[in-house]
């Protein structure tokens, strides 16, 4: 009867839950962004997402508001970038475009769909709200699938410890074999639910990494089976080293599905991540399946040696629950971006939810460990019904743990702020200026304008709002204007690609309003990528630090001293074969913590030579160079030195 209800509970959780649960691999960022306007057609859509796209496995389309296709051929890898994907685009003629995608990732196989509109030349508002993304739903089909492959490795893990451990008996092989069968099938169901999901062949889909890491869980998991057969036919007086290899199998199938789930997805600390993970699952599994083996052992009358084999579980289990509690705690943690979400997001309650489950156990546990162990060799059945409880809650337990492998952790959409949000004054300080945009690339952006009144706060209502972009750091490049538009309230709204490339900027708002004009200026910084730096430390001499700038060339740099106080900084630009590169100008800043830039002036020492005359002070100095060359082209690379007092 506890079995039926566990499985009516866990059923009823499942179905619950699925109805507003979303899938991972969210899209981060865009190329052209969502809304904006673009003054000509884009050569290719670029897709930025939370974890790494299947490429071979993903679709992006891109269509007209008529319904004409304008993408060419199959989506492609961004070098240099896993977790982007980006196709090519026909010429577009002036109109609205809608994009739409159905990525799977290629760390847990999860599949997002979604959709945005963009305009060349066009207005996109009205098509953006019809384009709003629409993400699947966890199906009930995909989390009864990960709790058959959850329970089966929890069943299979729990008998070949206790075959090994010596606490359970003649039913551990068949034990072992029904989670076999029960994990085969989920493997098996996975597959089926990941052929519907895509378009591609199920050739594509099994030399796909979400398809190679089911086909090598399944290989553990029916060598653990064929393992088990084996050990059925053994003497049980021997079957412990038979039984030793279905459980190294078994952890082995457990490595390799950890590895396709979120623990494989963490930015920081992969490695301990993905072993916390792992540890959190064998302790489950030799703590809950190995109670189930004890249980199916403790037939008959008691007797002193089953109240030993209790005891000796007893003080295994003890630690598995000490281990199941400590990595729940730490992967939880790492999972949730704030308290609020236990309450606020669908994973957060299935968090809430599994640790009051395992509380329920750990209290069942507690009475067999304190009362019902010292009584077994006289009385079994308050530790069978205790125990009976303990496994009817770990039913429900592991519906709720393959829900939690079905949603998005929210730390996973977390990540440091993408957009521009400066402020800003006129000389005489009667208006502020808040400044915000979606992104801090170069390229497309929408900008959002909001006014207010510097003394009191109110928002103000203008009757036009322009925006001035000048580079500060490319001086030869002219400034260029973006008249914005009357949005909701008091907002103005414009899109653009003014902000070309990256560097340093200054946005000067032009406020009109009553009889008169103020001019607000604000400075940004768009976003540059991490660049690969390599250092020379010469002995006796000053280090020399390289930095490559993709697709561009090379900058040295080398600070004589590197310390605080007065320096001699010597700056090389060359080319991508590390041949010298002549420089018609160069713009060097110095930053030091997150104080402002500074600009330095440069004295040329020859045509791809300067020298700057630095003043270091203690802590982090961030040294950016933006040299144009002879042919055009643009360098900027960074450098940040710690300098010590």
């Amino acid at each position: 009867m506890r079995w039926r209800v566990a499985v009516v509970l866990a059923l009823a959780a499942i179905a619950a839950a699925s109805r507003d649960a979303h899938a991972h691999a969210g899209l981060r960022l865009s190329d052209p962004l969502e809304g904006a306007t673009l003054g000509d057609s884009p050569a290719a859509i670029r897709l930025t997402f939370s974890e790494r796209p299947d490429v071979a496995l993903s679709e992006i389309r891109v269509v007209s508001t008529e319904g004409v296709a304008y993408h060419l051929g199959r989506p492609v890898p961004v070098a240099g970038d896993p977790l982007s994907i980006s196709i090519r685009l026909r010429t577009l003629d002036r109109a609205v475009y809608t994009v739409s995608w159905q990525i799977v990732s290629a760390v847990d196989g999860h599949t997002t769909t979604g959709a945005y509109a963009f305009g060349v030349r066009a207005d996109p508002s009205r098509a953006a709200a019809a384009a709003a993304a629409a993400t699947p739903t966890v199906s009930l089909f995909g989390v009864f699938t990960r709790w058959l492959l959850i329970a089966g490795l929890v069943m299979l893990l729990g008998a070949g410890a206790a075959g090994v451990g010596g606490f359970g008996g003649e039913r551990d092989v068949m034990l072992g074999f029904v989670g076999a069968s029960f994990a085969l099938l989920g493997v098996a169901l996975l597959l089926v639910m990941q052929a519907r999901n895509t378009t591609a062949s199920l050739t594509s889909l099994l030399n796909a990494p979400v398809g190679r890491s089911l086909f090598w869980r399944f290989a553990a998991i029916a060598l653990a089976g064929l393992v088990l057969l084996l050990a059925r036919r053994q003497d049980p007086q021997r079957r412990r080293p038979v039984m030793a290899v279905a459980l190294l199998a078994a952890l082995t199938a457990t490595a390799i599905h950890v590895t396709g789930g979120h623990a494989a997805a963490a930015d920081r600390w992969l490695v301990a991540t993905i072993a916390s993970q792992w540890v959190h699952v064998v302790a489950a599994g030799i703590w809950l399946g190995g109670l189930a083996a004890l249980l199916l052992s403790l037939r008959g009358a008691p007797s002193t040696s089953k109240a030993d084999v209790v005891r000796r579980f007893s003080l295994i289990a003890s630690f598995a629950l000490i281990a199941v509690a400590a990595t729940g705690v730490a992967r939880s943690a790492g999972e949730l971006s704030a308290w609020g979400d236990l309450t606020a997001t669908w994973y957060g309650q299935a968090v809430l939810a599994k640790i009051a489950l395992t509380f329920l156990i750990a209290g069942f546990a507690a009475v067999n460990h304190w009362r019902n162990v010292a009584a077994a060799a006289a009385d079994l059945r308050p530790l069978r019904r205790a125990g009976s409880s303990e496994v009817a809650l770990a039913v429900c337990t592991l519906a709720v743990a393959a829900l939690l492998g079905s949603l998005p952790p929210p730390a996973a959409a977390l990540r440091d702020p993408s957009g521009l949000i400066v402020s800003g004054t006129d000389f005489g300080t009667t208006v502020r200026v808040r400044l915000t945009t979606p992104s801090n690339q170069p390229g497309p952006n929408r900008f959002v304008v909001n006014v207010s009144d510097y003394d009191s706060g109110t928002p103000l209502n203008p009757r036009q709002v322009s925006l001035r972009f000048t580079p500060l750091d490319d001086p030869r490049v002219a400034p260029t204007m973006l008249e914005l538009k009357r949005g909701t309230g008091e907002t103005f709204l414009g899109s653009g690609s003014n902000l070309a490339f990256d560097g340093r900027w200054r946005i000067t708002a032009l406020v009109e309003q009553g009889g008169g004009s103020v001019e607000v200026p604000m400075e940004v910084e768009t976003r540059i990528a991490p660049q690969f730096v390599s250092a020379f430390r010469p002995q006796g001499e000053p280090a020399t630090y390289t930095v490559q700038v993709e697709n561009a060339g090379h900058v040295r740099f080398s600070a004589d001293p590197e310390r605080a106080g007065p320096s001699i900084v010597t700056i090389t630009c060359y080319d991508v074969l590390r041949d010298e590169r002549p420089i018609e100008d160069i713009v060097v800043t110095v930053r030091v913590g997150d104080g402002p830039p500074r600009q330095q002036s440069v004295t040329r020492k020859s045509p791809s030579t300067f020298v700057s005359r630095f003043a270091f002070e203690p802590g982090a100095n961030r040294i950016t160079v933006i040299a144009r060359a002879l042919d055009g082209s643009r360098l900027r690379a960074a450098l940040t030195l710690d300098i010590d007092r």
